[in-house]
């Protein structure tokens, strides 16, 4: 195995493309304009079997103040849940032996890789499904289980509804009747305004990534983002969310609860899973599991969990690094400063 810099857009996206781990947040663009937006340098890896592409693993690298970190993805306002690894499409064909054989190949040219460049804190959060992380274990590093909601879109419309709570039934009825008209945009400043106002509330109070960043992301992806806008009758919008569309539906990122007499953000979700049932999904996933205050909403609509995987590796400067970042999860006044790529 060999450990390579790519530096191919076509390479990477194409590879992306096959792979079925491969998502939004991998592609090409995807991960540059991250990178450009948070400050953090890209380490765009490949990991090559002779002439053959077996993986790849975009990494972010940042030196603060002789303070190396090195993550996949990025932690907090670039809004990605996870990155990590992309086996390759054959990955899932193998049998487990030569799975765990590929796997250990690929952790042992990474971990070497990450040895050289020796950062004080790592974390690589892995996508879904990637769940094997013994070849990590074995080399030190620590693991940490997450949580994501998944509603399968394989039975019928009819069975899907009727497995939501009788009282979400009864509010996205009234919802309907009083009249609701869904809209489908590129256009994000509503969103925008929302989740900035959300973030100034006195129990946040920390601004929200650039505007521009957002921005660039829908310009590069125009048919795989969107936001998705609920007005009732008069006007009115009860309720707003953004999603990506590849390979999966996957509510992204929502804004807080608009007050109305109506239960947007229960009839937009209902109408979201009938979209993404109709063009062919196989099932929708609304990320927020592993936010307390976000569980008894979303969980009324979800048939499953969905797991997955972040492993980490710290030195003492790194224990520091994620006291102060657990510490900015609480602290306003830490968050400005700590996080200085935030606008």
């Amino acid at each position: 195995m060999v450990l390579e810099l790519i530096k191919d857009r076509e390479v990477w996206d194409s590879f992306v493309d096959a792979s079925p781990y491969g998502l939004l947040f991998h592609k090409w663009d995807y991960i540059t304009i991250t990178a450009q937006h948070t400050g953090y340098r890209l380490l765009p890896y490949g990991v090559y079997k002779g002439e053959e592409l077996v993986c790849l693993a975009p990494l972010y690298f940042r030196n603060t103040h002789g303070v190396k970190m090195l993550f996949s993805p990025p932690p907090m306002q670039a809004v990605i849940p996870y990155q990590g690894l992309i086996p390759a499409k054959e990955f899932d064909t193998l049998k487990l032996g030569k799975k765990e054989a590929v796997m250990d190949l690929i952790v042992k040219d990474l971990s070497a890789e990450i040895d050289a460049i020796s950062p004080h804190y790592l974390s690589l959060v892995l996508v879904p499904g990637l769940a094997d992380v013994r070849q990590f274990l074995w080399r030190g590093y620590a693991p940490k289980v997450h949580y994501t909601y998944m509603i399968d879109l394989s039975p019928p419309a009819e069975a899907i509804w009727g497995g939501f709570h009788y009282k979400l039934r009864s509010k996205i009825r009234k919802a309907e009747k009083a009249g609701m008209d869904l809209v489908r945009s590129t256009d994000i400043s509503v969103l925008y305004a929302s989740l900035a106002e959300r973030f100034s509330q006195p129990d946040m109070n920390i601004p929200m990534i650039s505007r521009r960043y957002f921005e660039d992301l829908f310009q590069a992806y125009p048919d795989r983002l969107a936001a998705y806008y609920l007005y009732d009758r008069e006007g009115a919008l009860t309720g707003a969310v953004a999603t990506q569309e590849y390979k999966r539906f996957l509510l992204w990122m929502g804004t807080p609860r608009i007050e109305s007499a109506h239960a947007g953000n229960e009839c937009l979700q209902w109408l979201l899973i009938q979209r993404a049932k109709n063009e062919g999904y196989p099932y929708l996933e609304n990320i927020g599991a592993n936010t307390p205050d976000l569980n008894f909403f979303k969980s009324r609509f979800c048939s499953d969990l969905g797991m997955y995987m972040e492993v980490c590796r710290k030195d003492m400067v790194g224990a520091l690094v994620e006291w102060a970042y657990s510490s900015v999860a609480n602290n306003p006044w830490l968050k400005r400063r700590v996080v200085s790529y935030i606008d």
